[in-house]
């Protein structure tokens, strides 16, 4: 209100009311400081803390099958994993998936158990076994309370060595199996990953045809076939065995010999295993995938095989690619174009060789743009990396090694590898030394490997879709394939 008029009013208001005091004034409004952002402010990394890998006590039985022991006494459990070099290389042609089957079966029934009553009694203890295979070996794992440890290994050498193998069995795991090979083919990612290792290397050589069977293949697998792996593959002869978890040497020991260390040799087989043949200049190889949302890539590049010298400086560049969700790749068609929830880039390794790949799904109207950009990376990579890249890339490459061994079962299953690929007891040592001794200039010379050039790219997408926009983009050359 005016004060002219609130005075003017006073004066002729009644003397009662002139007397009255004027309400006080309101206190001052504070205004509260605005909230402190947590995220303001990007966080300091402490220094890494010491991590002293397990070496594994080595033994061997008395047929010479090595073994390799991780005591680890700080939860009552274990896992134990009996390893062949012999897997789906073995397959004969036209029944792919026979060691795919094969490993199936082979946990369902065996010794005197049939299938219903040796799931039973893994299930009663407690225990799990758990199968593997690949074009360069085969798998079993056992996992349970160290209770168990003696009657697991009994269910485990049947498995190994006493399968039955029951045509029932056969029959139900294909099943299984083709149901799961059905949902597999609906993705585009995983076409388009199976496509390329068929293009690259072949589609007789052993990485080239898929470890998990064919359609066609598994149809055409039968008990005898089962069984005629199963003798091939599962001999003493490159066998290995490795343990970890609350178990000692003392222990493991006498239990392995007394259920493995009769176990035959046999003959071994020598499946000579070829170079890639030599990709320059190729076409982009398309799947069509009618109305598909989003294409699937795959581009495989040459590589490195197990072991190779350069291995430590190639995953390190490889992982400032595509190894981290700030590697360049991610950062890229991720966070600023907004083209896919990520990308990879990553080694594959056999015995006899490799290959660099880059895998991702990528919005179906963005497919052209993206292998632009893709391409753009690819060709930057050539030149190297700087120092914080290398530094971030050793820093994931530690921390990869250190979260495989975070379980028993993981110690178990890098142990596993490690024999398989005839590498020392202290090769996850070395390998955390290797890494840490990487300097910038050594990674240059790896990074040549991306040579797009001399790459195979696959694309699984709709068509209809996809082609004129990477005509327009100048990928004219393109080829359209089936998958196999």
């Amino acid at each position: 209100m005016n004060p002219l008029l609130l005075a003017l009013a006073l004066l002729l208001a009644p003397a009662h009311a002139r007397s009255m005091k004027l309400p006080p004034k309101p206190p001052p409004v504070e205004v509260a400081p605005p909230p402190v952002d947590p995220l303001a402010t990007m966080p300091t990394p402490g220094p890494a803390v010491p991590f002293v890998p397990p070496v594994p006590e080595t033994a061997a039985l008395q047929n010479g099958v090595p073994v390799w022991i991780a005591p680890s006494p700080a939860l009552p459990i274990f896992t134990l994993i009996v390893s062949t070099p012999r897997g789906s290389q073995l397959d004969a042609k036209g029944k792919e998936g026979t060691a795919a089957l094969a490993i199936d079966v082979m946990r369902r029934g065996a010794g005197t158990r049939d299938g219903a009553a040796f799931a039973a009694e893994v299930e009663r203890r407690g225990l799990s076994i758990d199968g593997g295979v690949g074009p360069g070996g085969a798998s079993l794992a056992l996992s349970g309370p160290t209770s168990q440890l003696n009657a697991g290994l009994d269910l485990l050498a049947d498995c190994v060595l006493r399968p039955r193998l029951d045509g029932k069995e056969v029959k139900l795991a294909r099943e299984l199996l083709l149901a799961g090979l059905q949902q597999d083919l609906s993705e585009p990612s995983f076409v388009a990953a199976r496509t390329a290792a068929s293009l690259y290397w072949g589609p007789t050589h052993p990485y080239g045809r898929p470890a998990g069977g064919t359609e066609a293949g598994l149809g055409r697998v039968g008990a005898v076939d089962i069984r005629k792996w199963h003798a091939a593959a599962w001999k003493a002869t490159g066998a290995s065995i490795a343990v970890a978890g609350a178990v000692t040497r003392e222990q493991v020991l006498p239990l392995l010999e007394a259920r493995f260390g009769s176990w035959a040799r046999g003959k071994d087989i020598d499946i000579p295993v070829p170079a890639a043949p030599v990709h320059a200049t190729e076409p982009v190889y398309v799947v069509d995938a009618p109305d598909s949302a989003q294409t699937g890539f795959f581009v495989a590049f040459p590589g490195l095989a197990r072991g190779a010298a350069a291995e430590a400086p190639t995953r390190l560049g490889t992982i400032a690619l595509g190894g981290t969700f700030t590697s360049r790749l991610n950062a890229l068609l991720r966070e600023e174009k907004g083209y896919t929830y990520g990308v990879r880039a990553e080694m594959d390794q056999e015995r006899a060789g490799g290959t660099l790949v880059v895998r991702t799904r990528i919005r179906a109207d963005v497919t052209a743009e993206a292998l632009t950009e893709l391409n753009g990376q690819l060709d930057k990579i050539r030149a190297g990396i700087d120092a914080a890249e290398l530094a971030k890339a050793q820093g994931a490459a530690r921390q990869d090694v250190v979260e495989a061994l975070e379980s028993q079962a993981g110690v178990a299953g890098t142990l596993a590898d490690a024999l398989a690929f005839g590498r020392a007891p202290d090769a996850v040592a070395m390998e955390l030394a290797r890494y840490a001794g990487v300097v910038v200039e050594d990674v240059t010379a790896p990074m040549a490997l991306w040579d797009r050039t001399h790459a195979v790219y696959v694309l699984v997408g709709d068509r209809k879709l996809i082609e004129p926009k990477l005509r327009e983009q100048g990928f004219t050359e393109l080829s359209f394939v089936v998958p196999p």
